[in-house]
């Protein structure tokens, strides 16, 4: 082992896309269970009981849905920062590639 890293920016910038594909599936899958839960309506009832149970269940769906789409946010987030160090990476190879072609120049 020589200890050298190797960075594959190609590889970060295509990580970066497969994370934002999943976010966007996640985005999708919560959506059809928001609407999966919509469409039994209030099964608890208009009572009193019913509507205490409604009340918690409405919290609760809430929060949580709040907690699922701050989640995919933070997901995409991440996709779009490895996408923008793989373009660094590339920038910096090719800065690099054009420094030493103009040190060779140079040099002779």
């Amino acid at each position: 082992m020589t200890g050298e890293i190797e960075i594959n920016p190609e590889g970060i910038i295509d990580a970066g896309d497969d994370i934002l594909a999943a976010a966007q599936r996640i985005r999708s899958a919560v959506a059809a269970f928001n609407a999966e839960l919509a469409a039994f309506g209030a099964p608890w009832g208009g009572d009193d009981l019913g509507s205490l149970i409604g009340m918690v269940y409405e919290t609760i769906r809430d929060l949580a849905m709040e907690t699922y789409d701050a989640n995919v946010v933070e997901i995409e987030d991440i996709g779009k920062l490895s996408r923008v160090m793989g373009m660094n990476y590339q920038e910096t190879e090719r800065a690099i590639a054009e420094h030493l072609g103009r040190l060779r120049e140079m040099l002779g």
